[in-house]
């Protein structure tokens, strides 16, 4: 019996027809966004069709056509693209996220959260890609189907900054350091050095973490910083990513796929090295 997805029968590995080839490439181009998936499953089909369906089973897992986990994939490949400066990548997930449920705002939270790691590069390569046309935008057509529980909640975020001075004060800093020895149980070694080093810095620094996220979930934040240190291989940004998730309600199998999703699209098997490092000890609890 066919087993089908996206028109690939994926219950035979051996044979490919081209009735299945043009159904799959049609179907991918179905949503109009731009080719690159379309252009990237034609170099499968035509040399590798078995490696093809591999990919596209694999997929299955972490994305279509399961709205939650589209939304999910969504929001970390957007990190990533605006990350490595992928113009073309960042395009399509405007339009897929739009489609598939966040409004504008929402999207630019995104940007916002990511640009404290891409930087000015990521905010030049977010322009050229949707800058121009971001005004037109109109309200997505549904909204997003996040993980039962996950909420926005902007007060999460705060640990008792006073934005009306620049200087941090010592009671600011016992303020950070109370949040995280109660939000994830240690005061990670980042944060040690800044306030050893450079108080002020990671005073602002801290100020942007804490207004970027707004309307959307809290969780997504936490979920994003998986995909982030599980490209950059940091065993403790991501046990640090993986506590706040837990704390603030993202299920182990949501932080297992938020890993695996990593592996599959950005560092294959070899970015499980620094996962097990990080929160075997976590899941298995």
């Amino acid at each position: 019996m066919a087993e089908l997805s996206e028109g690939l029968d994926l219950s035979n590995l051996d044979e490919t027809s081209e009735e299945e080839i043009r159904t799959n490439l049609m179907h991918v181009w179905s949503w109009r966004g731009p080719l690159y998936e379309m252009q990237a499953n034609s170099l499968m089909l035509d040399y590798a069709p078995d490696f093809a369906k591999l990919h596209r089973w694999a997929s299955d897992l972490f994305g279509r056509p399961d709205p939650e986990q589209i939304i999910l994939l969504g929001i970390q490949n957007f990190h990533s693209y605006m990350m490595y400066g992928w113009e073309t990548g960042i395009r399509n997930q405007f339009i897929s996220n739009r489609r598939n449920g966040l409004e504008r705002e929402e999207i630019m939270e995104l940007v916002m959260f990511s640009q404290l790691c891409a930087g000015m590069r990521g905010l030049g390569h977010v322009y050229r890609a949707i800058g121009d046309f971001l005004p037109s935008i109109g309200p997505a057509p549904k909204r997003p189907a996040f993980p039962e529980g996950w909420a926005p909640d902007p007060e999460a975020f705060k640990c008792g900054l006073d934005l009306t001075q620049r200087k941090m004060t010592d009671q600011e800093k016992r303020n950070l350091r109370e949040w995280y020895e109660s939000t994830i149980g240690f005061v990670p070694k980042s944060v040690v050095f800044a306030l050893r080093h450079d108080p002020d810095y990671l005073k602002v620094n801290r100020a942007k973490w804490e207004v970027a996220i707004k309307r959307l979930p809290k969780q997504v934040a936490p979920y994003l910083m998986l995909r982030h240190h599980m490209i950059t291989g940091s065993v403790q940004g991501l046990r640090e990513a993986a506590l706040l998730c837990r704390s603030w309600g993202v299920a182990p199998r949501h932080i297992v796929l938020g890993i695996s999703a990593s592996s599959m699209y950005f560092t294959g098997l070899e970015g499980l090295y620094a996962a097990y490092d990080a929160v075997e000890d976590l899941l298995e609890k």
